[in-house]
């Protein structure tokens, strides 16, 4: 019997029947989502059909730390999570993940690490996002925004973060109601409906199936909102946009621009230029009038 383990949490146990196999059909596969990030996971689901699809396996699990998230759209598949107690005897074990060391996943992007790690063509788009359904009335007038994440280098601070707050009172000066489910709630947007600090991520989704679009930064609310068919406003410089989803980008590829696609395991807020003033030159460049232009785009659309 074999323990896996990622960082200090100890997951399901399993043993495998045929570890060196290549070819997956009729076998039983568990697949794990190895990542604790909401996005990773969004991302990582959107090939689960293909998977099914081009390697013919048996039966799948697929393991998650997303378990109340995710519903499976296929017999032939089912999300377990993680963390629980319980021994499985499966043929093969798939760890699907972004490597941050391995440089093809650095260049490539997310996209491509999914497929690489599942063993799928790179021609294959992704499906849809196996998330569990909620009921979608749209308010007219209502957005939703995240303007923060735990991760420094993909905020947007232009002016010291007081870009966000131009783009909220633009948006409330036009009529709308102006939402923020960021987790966090550390630059104190005014005029706006702060929903902050809930554990539960259906608060999140609630907040976005009901709103007209969404707008946020590369991190696993726009994610989520990709998964729900909620029009996407993304500013996002610091990742080339393979790296994402199709969506409305804020981008200047005029300026320095995707070092988390040049740099592998970055560990700083700026690889390239900390501590001097270019720092975080790709977001602090962007300008509320490059955002105003995207949204504008979405309004018309929508």
């Amino acid at each position: 019997m074999i323990k896996r383990h990622y960082d200090n949490s100890e997951l399901l146990k399993y043993v495998e029947r045929d570890p060196n196999t290549i070819s997956f059909k009729d076998k039983i596969i568990l697949l794990h989502l190895d990542s604790f990030c909401l996005g990773d996971t969004i991302c990582f689901s959107s090939f689960l059909d293909s998977f099914i699809e081009y390697h013919q396996p048996e039966y799948v699990y697929v393991s998650t730390f997303f378990p109340n998230l995710l519903v499976s759209t296929n017999s032939r598949y089912e999300f377990i999570n993680a963390n629980q107690d319980k021994f499985y005897e499966i043929d093969k074990l798939i760890d699907v993940g972004y490597d941050k060391n391995k440089m093809s996943h650095t260049l490539n992007g997310m996209f491509y690490a999914a497929k690489d790690t599942m063993f799928l063509p790179q021609d294959i788009k992704p499906g849809k996002c196996p998330v569990k359904t909620k009921e979608k009335k749209i308010i007219k007038n209502k957005i939703t925004i995240g303007p923060e994440t735990v991760k420094e280098i993909s905020q947007w601070n232009y002016n010291g973060n007081k870009g966000w707050q131009t783009i909220v009172n633009e948006l409330v000066k036009i009529g709308y109601d102006v939402y923020n489910i960021s987790y966090e709630n550390t630059i104190n947007l005014e005029n706006v409906i702060g929903i902050h600090g809930h554990d539960d991520i259906n608060v999140a989704i609630d907040n976005i199936v009901s709103s007209r679009f969404f707008i946020g930064l590369s991190s696993g609310l726009s994610w989520l909102a990709w998964a729900y068919n909620v029009p996407v406003v993304m500013i996002s410089n610091f990742t080339r946009k393979e790296n994402e989803f199709d969506c409305f980008r804020v981008d200047n590829t005029n300026i320095c621009n995707s070092c988390f696609n040049i740099f592998p395991n970055i560990k700083t807020k700026c690889p390239l230029f900390l501590e001097t003033k270019r720092e975080n030159e790709c977001h602090n460049l962007i300008t509320p009038k490059d955002v105003i232009n995207k949204i504008n785009e979405v309004i018309l659309l929508t």
